[in-house]
């Protein structure tokens, strides 16, 4: 009895601790909204070595938005918002992905004016996909 209750306390004890290993933060400036943004362009990153770029793009169209990715030559006229990232990777027997940041800006400046981050301090081996959805509901405002 006592070894099945320092297992089970053992396992809750790395439960707590890796469940706040991740975390989201949202920066955004006061009087900003992306609720009436439709047209979005996410800027391919030339490192990008796991099709985020189109992993957001399909988590913006998943959300009823319209939007493209490429370099800012291709962006169209139509464009509200512009979405970049920076992303870092952790590789345990596969990579995993332990930093995502989208930025957001729109088409005629150059200064972000939301931001949303992904942090994990140990890699949550979840679906790439999984976690863009989240970010991406953080940027919208929609979660």
């Amino acid at each position: 009895m006592k070894s099945v209750f320092s297992h089970t306390l053992i396992i809750l004890s790395l439960a707590l601790w890796l469940g706040g290993c991740a975390s989201y933060d949202t920066q955004s400036d006061r009087g900003r909204s992306l609720a009436n943004t439709k047209h979005f362009f996410v800027v391919s990153n030339l490192n990008d070595n796991h099709a985020l770029d189109q992993k957001i793009v399909v988590a913006l169209k998943a959300r009823g938005r319209e939007a493209e990715m490429g370099p800012l030559t291709m962006m169209p006229d139509d464009t509200q918002a512009i979405i970049t990232f920076q992303d870092h990777w952790a590789w345990d027997f596969g990579d995993h992905l332990n930093f995502l940041q989208l930025a957001v800006r729109d088409k005629k400046s150059e200064q972000s004016f939301r931001t949303v981050t992904f942090s994990a301090k140990i890699p949550l081996h979840e679906e790439t996909p999984v976690t863009v959805a989240r970010l991406v509901d953080q940027l919208l405002g929609t979660k």
